[in-house]
């Protein structure tokens, strides 16, 4: 975060770590009424200058939230469901 910042013209506040945390930290997904789950509101400019850093990027935060978000359904749902729902993936994939 330290060369970004030496990058930058004047001196960004939100690039010490604390204050990076914090707006990393606002980061959130929701869940639907489908029971689906997503990013509750958009990446900020803020936090893309903060992810740039790490060499992250937007598109690697909404597939993070994707990911997790089927990691929350899978952990929700029932084993026997479980086991159904994967056959069907195994079956849709052998196509």
């Amino acid at each position: 975060m330290r060369k970004r910042k030496a990058e930058m013209p004047g001196k960004p506040n939100y690039l010490s770590v604390p204050s990076a945390l914090k707006e990393l930290e606002k980061i959130e997904l929701i869940r639907q009424p489908n029971s689906n789950y997503k990013l509750d509101h958009a990446v900020t400019a803020t936090q893309k200058v903060i992810l740039g850093a790490f060499g992250l990027d937007e598109e690697w935060i909404k597939a993070q939230a994707r990911q997790i978000g089927k990691d929350i359904q899978n952990a929700a749902m029932p084993e026997e469901q479980k086991d159904d729902d994967e056959d069907a993936e195994n079956e849709t994939k052998s196509y």
